[in-house]
């Protein structure tokens, strides 16, 4: 998945190459880039290598969709061209898949890299404890995941092509419709994480990820409560996640609003169902702490 970023794509194109596992074929699906990037890969272009274009730039589901509806393989990796593959992410993640006919889908956790592609000695998620490998039977299990400030990465993710091909993009959820996507794919089938990092995940000022806007993610927060959960104990867990998060969302719409001296979303609060002032005294609290720690 290519847009605009020459560098990135040849990093992300040579780790797809060294995998110790080859993949049947190497799509460069890029969307609307400057000349610059074709060039910068020309060279790879051939038998092992293709490139589809595009005449404009499109969102970006635009983008994933044709890719995932466009490939004749058993099973199909949609990287961003700002990641990298381990070399046995393949092999690995394939393996999985052949083990289990019931999965339709597999992620896994990353290695966090800065600008220059080097290790930052972070990973998306603790190595340390849990199972090594976490199952989604449900939406509501993939809807607790988001809930609890986590997420399914999309970058490293290998389908069923088949599967892929059931599900609907909802272009209505923009940035977060890989959540919508995982949830709508939990209900035909699991969804297996990898706790073992076998991508890496870049950080740069480039992302569009850094923000969500509020409408937004009131619209995601809603389609979340709908989710179908296995027991009682996993709806209730799943309203106190989510219960948190509009608390701690609407509270820094609420600080933003009191620094431009307007004060009336107090009272649309107060007559919210959804904010819980239990939980706004802890997130205050630990904004309290975070503030004092980081001005030392």
């Amino acid at each position: 998945m290519s847009y605009n970023r020459p560098a990135y794509l040849r990093e992300s194109l040579h780790s797809v190459l060294s995998q110790t596992k080859q993949p049947k074929k190497i799509v460069i699906y890029d969307n609307g880039s400057n000349k610059d990037v074709y060039a910068s890969i020309e060279e790879f272009i051939g038998s092992e290598v293709q490139w589809v274009e595009a005449e404009n730039n499109h969102p970006f589901i635009w983008n994933f969709s044709r890719a995932m509806l466009s490939n004749d393989s058993k099973y199909v990796v949609l990287l961003h061209d700002d990641d990298r593959l381990c070399s046995n992410f393949l092999e690995t993640q394939i393996g999985l898949l052949e083990a289990n006919d019931s999965l339709l889908a597999v992620s896994c956790n990353g290695y966090f890299i800065d600008e220059a592609g080097n290790k930052t000695g972070e990973t998306l998620v603790p190595t340390v404890g849990g199972e090594p490998i976490e199952l989604y039977t449900c939406s509501g299990h993939v809807a607790l995941k988001y809930a609890g400030n986590s997420c399914i990465p999309l970058s490293p993710a290998i389908y069923r092509s088949h599967a892929v091909r059931s599900v609907k993009f909802r272009e209505e959820f923009g940035k977060v419709f890989d959540a919508v996507y995982f949830c709508d794919l939990a209900e035909i089938g699991s969804i297996a994480y990898q706790v073992t990092p076998l991508y890496e995940c870049r950080v740069h000022a480039g992302q569009d990820s850094s923000h969500f806007p509020y409408d937004l993610m009131n619209r995601l927060e809603e389609f979340y409560w709908s989710r179908t959960c296995m027991n009682d104990a996993e709806r209730i867990k799943l309203r106190d996640l989510l219960v948190r998060q509009h608390t701690a969302r609407n509270l820094k719409r609420l600080f933003h609003s009191v620094k431009k001296g307007n004060l009336s979303l107090m009272a649309t609060l107060l007559r919210d169902d959804k904010f819980r002032f239990a939980d706004a005294v802890r997130i205050v609290g630990a904004w309290c702490i975070k503030y004092v720690f980081q001005r030392r």
